[in-house]
């Protein structure tokens, strides 16, 4: 293509592409215990897809790769029945964003007059279509990565396919493809606006808080993972989506962050799902003794979403909360009213997480356990290798973050260094944590007083009976009046774009039924006024 590159590793690939594929070696040790064949198959093209398009630089090649990726997300739903209908959803809004970059990257061109390149300058807002191609570039890497509006086939796609495809895409890849290409739209392809920003920055925070509402209500684990998959993004939208350095690392440091913890607790339900049989949230517990690897490791997947000191989710969502505050004090009044809604919602959401991810940790370990479930045993040791590697990740990262992987981001930005504004510092948080347990070990060791005995209700003896289930914690949340018709509504998809769209093309349909009997000849008709329409069009344009 006249000595133009087709494929390039600055600094936004290489950091995607490391993670990508470091995700990619952990999933490739829990899936060598799967016995579906064509998920080896398709894990294969998963990734060499993922890779080629984040290391393309022709905007038609990147198109093609982002096309196939999304295809691998059917290929995998349709595998298990239930999730054929799902699937063909997945693809259908695959497909509506790969029409949308076609035409945000063919006005780009028209614009500028020169072939489009993914790591190429920026240009600037200069009217109405680059304005077009801008919110169609967003809308795409929402559709991918699963932001609001895009984003209600991300939590039934999680419950209904096979495990494998859940962490492997919807939790992990597809995030770091999504998030990619919004960070490439601010940082390659077009300067945003104050306006633009804000408007990408609200829908950040509709994401997080309407998402984690819907989830905190979910009695199937998959299902409220799903949800949360969706949530998470909100803060990668939010972070890039200030503009400004400290906002973008934390919407990157986040993207990875969210890939590894994420999928840790997507092999965690699996793990519990494949020994109980499973994933509904009432028909398990009490499976922490059973499978302590599994416990532990989702554990520590599940503080880190929550945004626990100590672990990678808090250290990004920090970085996004200190983007936003830069935000706030460089904008203007109404911009930065704005702004402060969306830290407001932002943190909220991450209270509401916590408290969703209580229920998850108790329903599925810590409750009663059934009677059925005494025979359970811990998954195969490559299975807790797999898991393990994604909490230990979530630490490692959490205590190390400035020297990995902030160093990466470092090089991405246009400044030389990312400097927090506030004060963490993680060997002081680490050593205080460190000299408690210390602390509490000795005096056990000293006085020995702990006293175990059996649990009684009632003066009845514990048992199944009188199992408190964690999925009734916030049921009343379903039922306040102000919370009752918004949850209706969602149910009825009322909030559901892919819907809205199919009954609004639906409804287009009735009246050009009528005028079509489907005899050819009456086709041939249509066809001549048809040619004859475009024409006219066409003379009336010479």
């Amino acid at each position: 293509m006249n000595g133009e590159k087709l494929y390039v590793l600055d600094d936004l690939s290489f950091f995607t592409v490391f993670f990508a594929n470091l995700l990619g070696f952990v999933f490739s040790i829990y899936l060598l215990k799967t016995g579906i064949k064509k998920v080896h198959i398709y894990f294969i093209l998963t990734v060499y897809f993922v890779n080629s398009a984040l290391m393309s630089d022709n905007a038609i090649l990147f198109l093609i790769f982002w096309g196939l990726s999304g295809l691998m997300l059917y290929l995998y739903g349709v595998i298990r029945e239930e999730a054929a209908a799902i699937s063909k959803k997945a693809l259908l809004i695959s497909g509506i964003s790969d029409a949308l970059l076609i035409f945000a990257f063919l006005i780009i061109i028209s614009s500028t007059g020169l072939p489009l390149r993914m790591s190429g300058s920026p240009i600037g807002i200069n009217g109405g279509w680059i304005v077009t191609a801008f919110i169609f570039i967003a809308l795409a890497s929402f559709a991918k990565a699963g932001a609001f509006p895009l984003h209600t086939w991300v939590p039934e796609y999680c419950e209904k396919s096979i495990l494998e495809s859940t962490f492997l895409l919807p939790a992990s890849l597809d995030k770091l493809m999504g998030i990619y290409l919004f960070a490439r739209l601010f940082m390659n392809f077009i300067t945003p606006s104050e306006v633009l920003k804000i408007v990408m920055a609200l829908l950040g925070a509709l994401t997080i808080i309407a998402a984690v509402m819907m989830a905190l209500i979910q009695h199937n684990g998959r299902k409220l993972l799903g949800y949360h998959a969706v949530s998470q993004v909100g803060y990668m939208v939010l972070g890039v989506a200030t503009g400004n350095p400290i906002g973008i690392a934390g919407g990157l440091l986040h993207m990875v962050n969210h890939s590894i913890y994420k999928s840790g607790l997507f092999m965690g339900m699996g793990n519990v799902e494949s020994q109980s049989g499973t994933s509904e949230l009432e028909k398990i517990g009490g499976l922490s003794k059973k499978m302590p690897v599994t416990f532990i490791g989702t554990l520590v997947c599940s503080f880190s979403i929550s945004g626990i000191p100590l672990t990678n989710g808090f250290v990004s969502k920090w970085l996004v909360y200190q983007g936003v505050l830069i935000a706030i004090a460089s904008s203007g009044y109404m911009l930065g009213v704005l702004y402060m809604i969306c830290l407001v919602l932002a943190l909220f959401g991450s209270a509401l997480t916590f408290a969703s991810f209580m229920k998850f940790i108790y329903s599925s370990f810590l409750s009663k356990r059934p009677k059925r479930l005494d025979g359970v045993k811990e998954v195969s040791i490559v299975r807790q290798i797999a898991l393990s590697i994604n909490a230990g990740l979530c630490l490692m990262i959490g205590i190390g973050w400035r020297f990995f992987p902030l160093r990466f981001i470092d090089r991405i930005l246009p400044v030389k260094q990312i400097t927090p504004v506030g004060f963490y510092s993680s060997p002081e948080l680490l050593s205080v944590i460190v000299l408690s347990l210390l602390f509490g070990g000795l005096i056990y060791l000293i006085f020995k007083r702990v006293r175990f005995d059996e649990a009684f209700v009632g003066g009845q003896k514990d048992s199944a009976s009188f199992k408190i289930s964690g999925v009734d914690f916030f049921n009343e949340v379903e039922e306040m009046p102000p919370l009752k018709s918004i949850y209706t509504a969602a149910e009825n998809k009322w909030f559901d774009a892919f819907e809205l769209l199919k009954a609004g093309a639906r409804n287009l349909a009735i009246p050009l039924r009528k005028l079509h009997t489907g005899e050819l000849s009456f086709q041939l008709v249509w066809i001549v006024i048809g040619l004859f329409v475009f024409l006219f069009v066409m003379a009336r344009g010479g």
